[in-house]
């Protein structure tokens, strides 16, 4: 069995992406953070390698994100539409919750996803 490239932010991007389509999240992360005792706020999901939120996010929102990927999908009229964004909090290099700089990266985002009320509750999901 042949395993994917991990190391690339791209393949569990891909593997996101599908789950999304099947499922309709209200949020999505993925990496080792979302369970992580570095996490800034305790009733919200982390940021982690990356997050998708049903939203469409502008660079200037998320400044300290790595990357932003927009999902496409369709409206409630089936037209094309963007009906959410990735947040990646690292490209270079498998996010790391040993890794400060990652962690610093991930905090910083959720601070300003959640100034913003961008970043939902868990009681709200």
């Amino acid at each position: 069995m042949v395993v994917p490239d991990i190391e690339r932010w791209e393949v569990p991007l891909a593997w996101m992406k599908r789950a999304i389509a099947i499922c309709s999240p209200s949020a999505c992360t993925f990496g080792p953070y979302w369970h992580s005792d570095h996490k800034v706020l305790e009733d919200r999901p982390g940021v982690g390698w990356m997050l998708y939120l049903p939203e469409t996010l502008s660079v200037q929102q998320v400044l300290e994100a790595r990357a932003l990927v927009p999902v496409d999908g369709l409206d409630s009229s089936g037209r094309p539409t963007q009906i959410g964004t990735f947040i990646v909090s690292v490209t270079d290099e498998p996010f790391s919750d040993e890794n400060p700089e990652h962690v610093n990266i991930a905090n910083a985002i959720e601070i300003r996803l959640a100034d913003q009320d961008l970043l939902p509750r868990y009681a709200d999901l």
